[in-house]
């Protein structure tokens, strides 16, 4: 009231100021407009119902400029960075809005504007729009992720319930379990299932469960009911409890057409209750009779195998080298004779062979033999362990050696004459 009455005041003086003059300016108009528009007591602090239309944030001054509309009119808005900070939702086109906030007119445009101080989602699009904006924000840290689903063991002999032990939901879980598996070890983990404390017990249920350490999959269910009713399983607590529990979840919330957070976590989402047992627990009237079925089978394999080896044997038992050993022992002695006599044959010709060659070589290698011509009359000459071969290499006086066939002399040189082929 205080700040309406300085107002209040101040547009009584601009008034009476503007009554004295012949005319106005634009600025001085726009002034006036405003004045009137601030000293209004309903204008100046009211709340307005309105569809966000046309939203920009500039990112320089972190304002909010857009337009409030109905189906019949729009009014410009804008909310400023100090207050926009305080949302609890991001805006957006098209999300309707209660806002609280006053009129004041833009000098320099001539245009009135909207100046939010406050805003909500109006009514049950609240909700709605806040699950959007908390999906969104799991989504992002990867909670939903495809990668990060465990799977579900195939025989499994202790398992674990997080939900209500007076619902509904319980009693049909537990009929289908004692149904398909009578041996099996349940653990109840009791939890509110709806309420302001629900989400933390059924988080505290599961986490319960992990501690455990010998279950082997977990069930969280609960029955159907109200959008509201099921809030509890929408709750960031329950999906992130869901997303780092080590042992698999299996959610049956609600009815079919129900989805919640916590399903879009957990590792499998079953429609109901029901079927989550289903999910969690093969039939065991049908394995033991998938067994016999597989037993059956094998054994017509396995008589069918033995038939066919027994067949194979016969035919080889009929063999002549089972009913006449001996026979096959003389065609092989036979074999091994005739091999020995052929062998020796060969290693006798190829001996005479290299014999006759052995032979020729030796006589030829023979007749080339140094002492052959000595025998003949000739001598080998040589001075200093080396043969001459010209008499270059002597000189009158050296002494040489003369190497006849079976003696050897001294000599010394004493001349050197030519022959007629120069030496």
């Amino acid at each position: 009231m205080e700040r309406y009455g300085d107002c209040l005041s101040l547009f009584i003086s601009n008034m009476k100021g503007l009554m004295m003059q012949e005319y106005f300016t634009v600025s001085e108009l726009n002034d006036y407009i405003n004045s009137l528009l601030t000293a209004d007591v309903v204008l100046y602090d009211f709340w307005l119902k309105g569809e966000i239309s046309g939203f920009k944030t500039y990112q320089q001054s972190g304002h909010m400029y857009f337009t409030l509309k109905d189906r019949e009119s729009v009014i410009s808005s804008v909310m400023f960075k100090s207050r926009a900070q305080k949302l609890s939702f991001t805006p957006k086109d098209g999300v309707e809005v209660l806002a609280r906030g006053s009129i004041s007119v833009f000098s320099k445009q001539g245009k009135y504007q909207f100046y939010v101080q406050e805003m909500h989602i109006f009514g049950v699009g609240d909700l709605h729009w806040q699950l959007e904006q908390l999906k969104k924000k799991l989504q992002e840290k990867g909670f939903f992720a495809a990668d990060s689903k465990k799977a579900i063991p195939a025989i499994v002999k202790r398992l674990g319930i997080v939900s209500s032990q007076d619902g509904a939901a319980l009693r049909d879980i537990l009929k289908v379990l004692r149904h398909r598996a009578g041996n099996l070890e349940i653990v109840l983990a009791h939890s509110s299932v709806q309420g302001a404390e629900a989400p933390a017990e059924v988080a505290e249920g599961i986490r319960g469960l992990n501690e455990l350490g010998d279950i082997q999959v977990i069930i969280v269910a609960r029955g159907g009911g109200s959008f509201e009713d099921l809030m509890a399983f929408n709750s960031e607590t329950v999906v992130e409890a869901i997303y780092h529990s080590k042992i698999p979840v299996i959610t049956g919330i609600g009815h079919e057409v129900d989805t919640t957070l916590a399903d879009l976590a957990a590792d499998v989402r079953a429609a109901t209750p029901t079927q989550a047992a289903q999910i969690a627990v093969p039939d065991n009237a049908k394995i033991l009779d998938d067994v016999f079925k597989y037993q059956e089978r094998l054994t017509k394999a396995v008589n069918k195998k033995i038939l066919n080896r027994s067949e194979e044997l016969d035919r080889i038992m009929m063999r002549k080298v089972w009913q006449q050993p001996e026979i096959i022992f003389k065609e092989k002695q036979l074999l091994l004779n005739d091999s020995d006599k052929r062998l020796k044959l060969i290693i006798k010709n190829r001996y005479q062979e290299k014999s006759v060659q052995f032979t020729y070589l030796i006589t030829k290698l023979d007749s080339l033999s140094p002492l052959k011509v000595m025998q003949r009359g000739y001598a080998l000459i040589q001075k200093d362990d080396k043969i001459l071969r010209n008499t270059d290499h002597v000189q009158i006086g050296d002494i040489v050696a003369i190497q006849l066939w079976q003696n050897r002399l001294l000599a010394e040189i004493v001349g050197k004459e030519k022959t007629d082929d120069g030496n």
